[in-house]
């Protein structure tokens, strides 16, 4: 399932998701697993190609297309503003994924995260001030401190957050910390999550490059460097928070093979990690990690998501790939 956003409103506990090649919105009733109903969006109106949701409430649901648009519906699939989100001086792209990169709403502005597609560069968040005349203004920059060098290209996306509170905790795939700002996103604290055994990994470019050389393409050699470093680095793929238990949970993949394999021969779909959970209390104490079955789950495409119970992560089931399976894994 793309995207899958959990919500819970006391009493039913709902699973939303992206239906890409439908171009919809699909409800699910997680107790009883079956779909209640669905939002579509003709691509040929106004909407076009959905890539991204937030949905905060049946009044209250955001949606960003390929273009870069930005629309505010309700459940009725009515459009009740739109705002295009690309600006000269914002480079990246626009993005919303639950549980990776939600859109925060705050007082009178949205923020909105930019990811890079490109090997080099650093993400930004747009700020929405004003929806009626669309000012729009990018804020933090993410500083070199922040990722403190270029770590390679073949993760799902470079970054994600979680706000908790008034604070937003940020997740690098390629660091074994994780880096706290306050609600103006300014830098207050890097936190080291080790967990059990160290898991630091090698950069490939240090940080000082000017932005010019961001902008290249890189090099053969740092290609197959590029290739190394994916296979015999550790992945912290996400830090979600769930906030019925009051923990964090990072995911972290495992290397591959510690020597050089040139997986543009190999072929990314042969390249699979083993897994582990690390849990942590709401201030980062370390409680435990947990291992996951290899080569059981879907979690390199993001098919996971926080519930009152504790994550939830979708199987594989080729047999019958119709069906999706969650197990919730209860630390």
């Amino acid at each position: 399932m793309l995207y899958p956003q959990y919500v819970f409103d006391g009493t039913t506990e709902k699973l939303l998701t992206l239906n890409y090649s439908l171009n919809r919105l699909d409800f699910y009733n997680l107790e009883e697993g079956y779909l209640e109903n669905s939002i579509y969006y003709d691509p040929n109106l106004d909407y076009r190609k959905i890539s991204g949701y937030s949905f905060f409430n049946e009044d209250s649901i955001f949606l960003i297309n390929e273009f870069n648009e930005l629309f505010l519906t309700n459940s009725e699939g009515e459009i009740r503003i739109k705002t295009n989100l690309k600006s000269a001086d914002v480079p990246g792209k626009p993005h919303i994924v639950p549980g990776h990169l939600d859109l925060v709403v705050s007082g009178n502005h949205l923020e909105i995260a930019n990811y890079f597609i490109a090997q080099k560069g650093s993400s930004s968040i747009i700020r929405i001030q004003n929806w009626n005349d669309e000012t729009i203004e990018p804020i933090c920059p993410i500083e070199d401190e922040y990722v403190e060098g270029f770590h390679g290209i073949f993760e799902y996306l470079y970054w994600s957050y979680q706000q908790v509170g008034q604070c937003y905790y940020v997740n690098w795939p390629t660091s074994n910390s994780v880096y706290k700002y306050d609600r103006n996103w300014k830098f207050e604290k890097k936190i080291n999550l080790e967990g059990k055994g160290q898991k630091k990994n090698r950069m490939i470019l240090k940080k000082g490059l000017s932005q010019d050389d961001l902008k290249q393409k890189p090099s053969i050699s740092e290609m197959m460097d590029i290739s190394s470093n994916y296979t015999s680095n550790f992945v912290f793929v996400n830090l979600l928070y769930n906030p019925y238990k009051e923990e964090f949970y990072r995911i972290v993949g495992y290397p591959i093979f510690n020597g050089v394999i040139d997986i543009f021969q190999t072929g990314l779909e042969n390249l699979k990690r083993n897994y582990s959970v690390m849990v942590f209390d709401k201030a980062f104490k370390f409680k435990d990690e947990y291992a996951i079955p290899y080569d059981q789950y879907l979690i390199k495409y993001g098919a996971y998501f926080v519930t009152k119970d504790g994550l939830a992560i979708q199987r594989e089931n080729a047999d019958h790939d119709d069906i999706a399976v969650f197990e919730v894994y209860q630390f």
